[in-house]
């Protein structure tokens, strides 16, 4: 397939069910605090698809969607989560990724967004796309590599293993063994993302520079702020000081 490709056509379709967990685990419970970048996940994603079903020089086309686990009205309900989800929006936007929400009879169901797989098959169906990458842990995806399989269009997944500790407990997530096993290719992203940690002035990264520093980064950026405005509070008083002993003959003498 390789070979014949002039150009590489990817289908890039993210559970947001399995990110949510993801991007809390990394900023909550993993050393980089951090959340993924999306616009830097999808350049890896490129160079990854580019290697595995490309060949060297071939220029790609990549199709992104994500897909939430919320329905858009019950986003808007409160104001401040409201507006949480259009920062979120706006780093997605910006990555090229198109959001979807989940359907309104969903609303009271909690779990990943089932429109993803009748919108990535269709993709399949209808030539859209070479090959398909799929970032989910999910087992309510399986039946999609199948169905990909039989229109000739070959399933790259994208799956994330960890485990935390929360309130006393170990907390395991993991990859559906079922879904892992029947797409043709399987990536632990796990692995990869221990490449990649957020450092500034890195050529690659996955993850945002942290703007929510660890509460202990917290405290010795405010203490280092509080030293420095004594500091300059003492070189102020200092600086008048001399200057009064200064002036104190020459008022004396006018005295």
């Amino acid at each position: 397939m390789s070979s014949k490709l002039s150009v590489l056509r990817v289908g890039f379709f993210l559970d947001g069910y399995t990110l949510k967990k993801v991007n809390e685990y990394y900023l909550r419970y993993h050393r980089y605090h951090s959340r993924l970048d999306f616009k830097e996940l999808k350049n890896w994603v490129r160079d990854y698809a580019v290697r595995l079903f490309g060949h060297e020089g071939c220029p790609v086309e990549i199709e992104s969607h994500y897909y939430h686990p919320y329905v858009r009205s019950v986003d808007r309900a409160e104001s401040s989560f409201g507006n949480g989800m259009d920062r979120f929006e706006k780093q997605l936007s910006r990555a090229g990724i198109e959001v979807h929400y989940n359907l309104p009879e969903d609303e009271d169901r909690m779990g990943p967004n089932m429109q993803l797989v009748e919108d990535a098959y269709l993709y399949a169906y209808y030539h859209k796309v070479d090959v398909l990458v799929l970032m989910s842990t999910q087992g309510q995806y399986s039946t999609l590599p199948e169905r990909l399989k039989r229109e000739g269009v070959p399933m790259l997944l994208l799956g994330w293993n960890f485990m935390y500790e929360k309130d006393h407990m170990t907390v395991y997530w993991r990859t559906d063994p079922s879904l892992r096993e029947l797409s043709g290719y399987y990536v632990a992203m796990e692995e990869v993302a221990e490449k990649y940690p957020p450092k500034r002035h890195s050529e690659k990264n996955l993850f945002m520079l942290p703007y929510n520093p660890h509460p202990s980064q917290k405290r010795n950026v405010w203490n280092t702020y509080l030293k420095n405005i004594i500091a300059s509070l003492d070189e102020a008083g200092s600086i008048k000081n001399k200057s009064r002993c200064e002036k104190s003959p020459a008022v004396a003498r006018l005295g």
